[in-house]
C-alpha cells in the first residue's frame, strides 16, 4: 500500500538520535513546531508533527541510511500543496530540526529522488525558491553507465526518475539508450518530469523540439520490448527497491487510428540528440 506521507528527506546526522521527542520539543520551543505527540499505529519512537499554522500532519522520526549514515527523516504529503509549497513547506520542518541539532547535520538526503543535496539546498528551498529538479531527479539505471558501455547487454542502457511519484504522477523509465545518448536520456526525462509534476497527469507533455508525447505504463510496454534489456521487468534484478511504484514510459504521441494510439517509443529515442 502505498504511504499516506510518500516525501522522505532527511538530515544526515554526525550520530543516531536516541531520543526523537526531545528533538521535536525543542523545535517545538524553538518557534518551529506548533504541536507534537507520539506517532501510534507502527511500535516506533517517532513523532506527529504539526508547523507553520497548518493542519497538515507530518511524521519525524529516527533512521539510517543504507551506508549507516544516523538519519533524522521527515515523512510529509507534499502533492496536495505541489511541487513548490510542499517542498517549501518540507524543507521549512526539516530547517526547524536541523536549528536544534546545531553542528550535527552534515547534510540532506532526499530518499524519495534518492539524492544527497548540498549545503545550499536546505535554505534555498525553504525560502521557497524551487524548481522540479529539487523534486525529481533522473539517473542512469544500474546496468548502464555513461563511460561508453552500457552493460553488454546489446549495447544499450536505460535511464529513469525517482520522485515524481510524491507528487500523484508516475516516474519515468527510457529502456534501450545507446551508450553514448544516456546522458541526453537522462534531460529528455528530467524536461518531461519537469511539465509533469507542474501540470499534472493532464499536462500536454512535449519534447523540446515541441514533439508532442504521451505516457504509457510500463507493464504495458515490457512485452514488446527485449526481455534483456536493462530495467525491463523481471529481466533486471538491477532494478532495485522502490521501482514498484506507478512508472510510465515515453511514446511520440501520433493522430489516433481507430480510436487506438500507436506505440513509438523509438519516435522518442530518434530524438534524443535534440536534449543533448
Amino acid at each position: 500500500m502505498p504511504s499516506a506521507r510518500p516525501s522522505l528527506i532527511a538530515l544526515a546526522l554526525d550520530a543516531p538520535v536516541t531520543d526523537v521527542a526531545a528533538v521535536v520539543a525543542d523545535a517545538r520551543a524553538a518557534g518551529g513546531i506548533d504541536r507534537a505527540s507520539a506517532h501510534s499505529g507502527d511500535g516506533s519512537e517517532a513523532q506527529d508533527v504539526h508547523w507553520g499554522g497548518r493542519m497538515q500532519r507530518a511524521v519525524v522520526r529516527a533512521g539510517e541510511d543504507a551506508d549507516g549514515t544516523p538519519l533524522l527523516r521527515t515523512e510529509v504529503a507534499v502533492a496536495p500543496d505541489g511541487l513548490v509549497e510542499g517542498l517549501t513547506r518540507q524543507a521549512a520542518l526539516l530547517a526547524a530540526l536541523a536549528r536544534v541539532l546545531p553542528g550535527r547535520v552534515g547534510g540532506i538526503r532526499d530518499l524519495s529522488a534518492r539524492v544527497v543535496r548540498d549545503a545550499t539546498w536546505l535554505p534555498r528551498v525553504a525560502a521557497g525558491v524551487v524548481d522540479a529538479g529539487d523534486g525529481v531527479v533522473a539517473t542512469i539505471g544500474s546496468g548502464a553507465s555513461d563511460g561508453g558501455s552500457a552493460d553488454g547487454r546489446d549495447g544499450v542502457g536505460w535511464a529513469l526518475t525517482h520522485g515524481a511519484a510524491r507528487f500523484g504522477v508516475p516516474d519515468l523509465e527510457l529502456y534501450g539508450v545507446p551508450a553514448g545518448s544516456l546522458d541526453a536520456a537522462c534531460a529528455l526525462l528530467d524536461h518531461l518530469a519537469a511539465q509533469l509534476v507542474v501540470g499534472g497527469l493532464g499536462a500536454p507533455l512535449t519534447l523540446v523540439d515541441g514533439t508532442p508525447v504521451r505516457l504509457v505504463p510500463v507493464l504495458e510496454v515490457w512485452p514488446s520490448l527485449p526481455a534483456a534489456w536493462p530495467g525491463l521487468g523481471r529481466a533486471g534484478a538491477d532494478r532495485g527497491p522502490g521501482l514498484d511504484g506507478p512508472r510510465a514510459t515515453p511514446s511520440v504521441l501520433h493522430r489516433p487510428r481507430l480510436g487506438r494510439y500507436r506505440l513509438d517509443l523509438e519516435g522518442v529515442r530518434a530524438r534524443l540528440d535534440a536534449h543533448r
